[in-house]
């Protein structure tokens, strides 16, 4: 099994092991760092894919590196998860105000900006930062965040709670937002990326960002799974043109 990443670094998907404060994520980090300094998995770093191509029953992943030179790695599967944004499709017809970048309310974004913010330094927000033109349409949880993969569980209870209370009328008790979320883990704003120009969603894309296809995500149940070789890459990129979500 092969594990392709976009950025000169795996430290921020390993995050924090026995120091995170939510024990079963920084485990799930530990886990990785142990198959990769075992063998199990092949770690490749700065990987950019150029093109995809068939290979007599196999594809054939064209490289593209940044001196220009190429090369070409075949494998039995791809398994891509570059990241994503929400679908706000289902309120197309009501007045929504969307960060262009994010895909968050504009009063959230730059709260949870994953150039600025990991998981832990996200500021308390509720009903004031979900809000939209739309009288009474909130959306919460993991959508709320657009493209910032800084989210947690804490978060979303706490932003139902606020809007739950402000839907029945408690505007005092909507506006208490009070959250205390872990510093350490895999959704760092920094880490040693940082060092190397890297973002914390990679490297901004050069003038030919080939391999958006291709990203990242791997968990126990990928790891069991019946693949000769699987490539992943962990930048998110969209239509950014440098950092994590584009700014």
């Amino acid at each position: 099994m092969t594990w392709a990443i976009r950025t000169t670094s795996p430290t921020r998907t390993y995050g924090g092991g026995d120091a995170d404060a939510l024990p079963a994520r920084g485990a799930l980090g530990s886990r990785l760092r142990g198959y990769v300094d075992a063998g199990r998995i092949r770690l490749l770093t700065g990987f950019s894919v150029h093109a995809l191509a068939p290979a007599d029953g196999r594809v054939a992943v064209v490289v593209r590196h940044t001196d220009g030179g190429e090369e070409s790695v075949t494998v039995d599967r791809i398994v891509a998860a570059t990241g994503f944004r929400p679908d706000h499709s289902i309120a197309a017809e009501l007045r929504l105000d969307l960060d262009p970048v994010m895909g968050a309310t504009r009063a959230l974004a730059p709260l949870i900006d994953p150039n600025e913010h990991s998981c832990g330094t996200v500021p308390p927000h509720g009903v004031d930062e979900l809000a939209h033109p739309e009288a009474g349409y909130y959306a919460v949880g993991m959508k709320s965040y657009g493209r910032a993969p800084t989210f947690l569980m804490a978060t979303g209870y706490e932003q139902v709670r606020s809007v739950v209370a402000a839907l029945a009328g408690d505007w005092d008790a909507a506006r208490d937002v009070q959250l205390d979320l872990p510093e350490t883990g895999v959704c760092s704003s920094n880490p040693d990326d940082s060092a190397t120009g890297d973002s914390c969603c990679g490297p901004a894309p050069t003038a030919e960002p080939a391999g958006r296809g291709l990203a990242t995500g791997i968990s126990g149940g990928l790891l069991s799974a019946p693949l000769r070789l699987v490539v992943l890459d962990t930048a998110s990129t969209g239509g950014q043109t440098g950092g994590c979500c584009g700014s």
